[in-house]
């Protein structure tokens, strides 16, 4: 195998390249189709060999035009031939069919990293089929270890967070500043991080954007911040 431009593309290259597109797509299709996701496998193998097979297209295109240039040089000047742009649309029409695997239902939206694997196992495609071996084979390592291994620590550091919305609506007459110390107080007992915070129509409304545990009830926080002395309503906005 070479990683170098050459003038010839023979029957075994192809073939290597082809199955290179092969394995690392269905290792990365695999790992997705493992996960119950809408694009698995054969999805995955597909993208990667039909992205290294308009590579090989456009390898084979490059020394067509080198051997007529060096059969006839008057006609070298005439020949001109831009190698990214065929990659270029294989990059653009993946993210089409990306977009395919993402799925919306009642505000929620997922699908978002297989789309991602499906964009990224097509630019490893291409890269393979140009024969760049010593960049395709650690940038597949790298796709499934962010795939597998990234995933726990998503779950343990992301997944198990929660963004709450609330809005405290306080007692005429009352201190915004005090309200503040108050509900950050009580909070605060409750292991509850302000990610942000903002004033309402008036002195006496507050929104807070808070940052809890997945497993705590909002309305539990809700409940603990309306026995506030100065609070009149708690409410979701």
């Amino acid at each position: 195998m070479t990683n170098q431009f050459s003038l010839t593309l023979s029957l075994q290259e192809i073939l290597i390249r082809i199955l290179m597109a092969i394995i690392i797509g269905g290792m990365i299709g695999y790992e997705r189709g493992h996960s119950n996701r809408p694009a698995g496998f054969r999805t995955h193998i597909l993208v990667c060999l039909g992205a290294a097979i308009v590579s090989l297209t456009q390898d084979q295109l490059r020394i067509n035009l080198l051997n007529l240039a060096e059969i006839n040089p008057d006609t070298a000047q005439l020949l001109k031939t831009d190698l990214g742009r065929i990659g270029a649309q294989v990059v653009s029409g993946i993210g089409f069919l990306g977009a395919g695997t993402i799925m919306r239902d009642k505000g929620v939206i997922g699908g978002l990293t297989t789309a991602a694997s499906i964009w990224a196992t097509g630019c490893i495609g291409l890269g393979i089929g140009w024969g760049f071996y010593y960049l395709a084979v650690p940038s597949g390592v790298a796709i499934l270890i962010v795939l597998v291994t990234l995933k726990k620590v998503e779950r343990s550091l992301i997944d198990n967070r929660h963004i709450v919305k609330i809005a405290v609506q306080f007692s005429q007459g009352t201190q915004y500043n005090d309200n503040l110390l108050e509900t950050y107080e009580i909070l605060k007992k409750m292991n509850i991080t302000i990610k942000s915070l903002k004033r309402g129509s008036d002195d006496n409304k507050i929104v807070y954007v808070l940052v809890t545990a997945k497993e705590m009830d909002t309305f539990e926080i809700m409940s603990e911040l309306s026995k506030c002395e100065n609070v009149s309503q708690v409410q979701i906005p």
